[in-house]
């Protein structure tokens, strides 16, 4: 019963569109909640919790593919990679990749919405990331700050290659947005699975970052959720009940931007990154902000 198909990485690039659309094939049993995070502990060099991971899947049938949605475990690199590969040798892995200067915005947009990082903009959020020393970036109590470092992907995917070769899939954000039936058909053949069995009423976007008219209803809403888990995971459909009235009555749409100038200083900084992304992935087409 242990996930044999994981969505490894990487988080705000349309992992959880991907996750729902996926889980919606009949040969594919999501994790309940979709980020069961069991290998997380091990990003922060800290050993694996009890083994209670089935826990998750305890609502599989005789699906061909179990599917882990933490998009968290591409950070833990080589060790992560390693672990999963131990706990389900014929598993396989998907890493979706965005443009890293609309990730780093999309991070700080959905940090805002937990009620984090009240009052600052964009631009000196950026300045404060880069500012931060390496070894503090890598501390569980900074991930706030991680949302420009999170977009160099070229310090975690080497190791993936080298863990899983084949069995690992990259896919791009563009393409999800662009044209998410490519994306999907793509994916489907991988599995061996048809396409054609996810209903056409899934491919939708999810996991818009908004914010909150009261932080104390927000507070209350994030609450809620840690603490029903067990219910989230037997019926689903309450979370997505009480989500969308919880949207419905506190959410606003986000006022920040993305200025010229945060925009030029990423670009600086990612450029370097991504030219060596280029690179690793040099046997395929590539969207623009890597061609």
């Amino acid at each position: 019963m242990l996930p044999n198909l994981f969505l490894a990485g990487f988080p705000k690039a349309g992992t959880t569109s991907l996750f729902s659309w996926l889980a919606a094939h009949p040969e594919v049993c999501g994790a309940r909640p979709k980020e069961p995070g069991h290998f997380l502990p091990l990003r922060w060099g800290d050993p694996l919790p009890l083994p209670d991971y089935v826990r998750n899947f305890a609502h599989a049938r005789s699906e061909r593919w179990r599917l882990d949605g933490t998009p968290g475990h591409a950070y833990g690199g080589g060790a992560v990679a390693e672990a999963i590969r131990e706990a389900s040798p014929d598993a396989r892995v998907i890493l979706l990749l965005r443009d890293p200067v609309g990730r780093a915005f999309s991070y700080y947009r959905y940090r805002q919405s937990q009620g984090r990082l009240t009052g600052v903009v964009f631009g000196d959020y950026v300045e404060r990331c880069l500012a931060l020393p390496e070894a503090e970036l890598g501390r569980r109590e900074n991930q706030d700050l991680f949302g420009v470092t999170g977009g160099c992907y070229a310090r975690w995917l080497p190791e993936w290659q080298a863990a899983f070769g084949d069995a690992l899939r990259v896919e791009f954000f563009d393409t999800l947005v662009a044209d998410p039936a490519a994306l999907l058909a793509g994916i489907c053949d991988w599995l061996g699975l048809d396409a054609g069995e996810i209903p056409r009423s899934q491919t939708d976007a999810e996991n818009v970052s908004l914010l909150y008219r009261s932080r104390a209803v927000q507070r209350l809403a994030i609450a809620v959720d840690h603490g029903f888990a067990p219910l989230w995971r037997w019926a689903p459909w309450s979370k997505r009940l009480l989500s969308g009235a919880h949207r419905l009555l506190n959410a606003k749409q986000h006022p920040a931007v993305l200025d010229d100038a945060s925009r030029r200083r990423l670009e600086e900084y990612y450029a370097p990154h991504n030219r060596a992304l280029a690179q690793q992935l040099s046997d395929r087409e590539l969207p623009g902000w890597l061609a």
